[in-house]
């Protein structure tokens, strides 16, 4: 199947531009143009597309990206050095994971807290007193 820049951006949901980018730096080396010079996509580049924005929403640098697929392209001989790649993002991705629950707990402690306030009609005892002073002084 084939699919026009509009598609591929409604269907990934980025923008257009953003997929211009990533063609016009050599990410998306197969695509095809049309006889209007149109970019024309097929499965395969929504499936590179796809791990693109996969390694960015993962924090990877564009420049990185850009290594791994020359190193996709270069073909099996870099399968060890693209595997230390993956490696070393799947250890990111999962301390940044493990940063985020703990954020999320605190977060869902403070929710509980605040519905527990409005549930019971009880002042917020749980001011640092360095805010508390700080309030006071801006309400007086």
């Amino acid at each position: 199947m084939s699919y026009t820049i509009h598609e591929v951006a409604q269907k990934m949901g980025i923008s257009t531009y953003s997929i211009r980018y990533y063609h016009d730096h050599g990410m998306l080396p197969n695509v095809k143009r049309d006889a209007n010079n149109n970019r024309v996509f097929n499965d395969v580049d929504l499936e590179g597309l796809h791990i693109i924005l996969c390694l960015r929403g993962t924090g990877m640098p564009v420049e990185r990206i850009q290594h791994y697929l020359d190193l996709v392209q270069q073909g099996e001989c870099t399968v060890p050095e693209r595997y230390e790649m993956m490696q070393a993002q799947q250890e990111r991705t999962l301390r940044e994971i493990a940063d985020l629950k703990e954020h999320l707990s605190t977060i869902n402690f403070k929710v509980d807290h605040y519905a527990e306030i409005m549930k019971t009609h009880q002042p917020d005892s749980f001011v640092p007193a360095s805010m508390r002073d700080t309030a006071t002084n801006q309400t007086a």
